[in-house]
């Protein structure tokens, strides 16, 4: 196998140095078990591993999917959801009558 190169910029690994911004030869490449992408960094995470997150450590900020994995877990906080507000049928007519 050839040289792998990194970006420095996004972390992006490939084996074509002329397709990065600030390429650097990576030290240690490997592959994600979820979703395939080769990458010189350990702190890759994927939308597929996203999904297995609950726990945050409050000393260092590793994310995981047991408390046991982290020293001082935390439930991670789940995002909000987006309420839409619904447009009543008579200000629909108002806003097309004043058209």
């Amino acid at each position: 196998m050839g040289n792998v190169y990194t970006c420095q910029t996004c972390g992006l690994a490939t084996t074509d140095k002329g397709h990065l911004c600030k390429p650097i030869l990576a030290k240690k490449v490997v592959a994600c078990k979820f979703c395939g992408t080769i990458t010189g960094d350990p702190r890759h995470v994927c939308a597929p591993k996203v999904v297995n997150l609950k726990y945050v450590c409050d000393s260092c900020g590793r994310l995981a999917a047991k408390r046991e994995m982290l020293c001082r877990p935390s439930p991670m906080a789940k995002p909000k959801k987006i309420v839409k507000k619904t447009v009543s049928k008579k200000a629909e007519k108002s806003k097309k009558s004043k058209k």
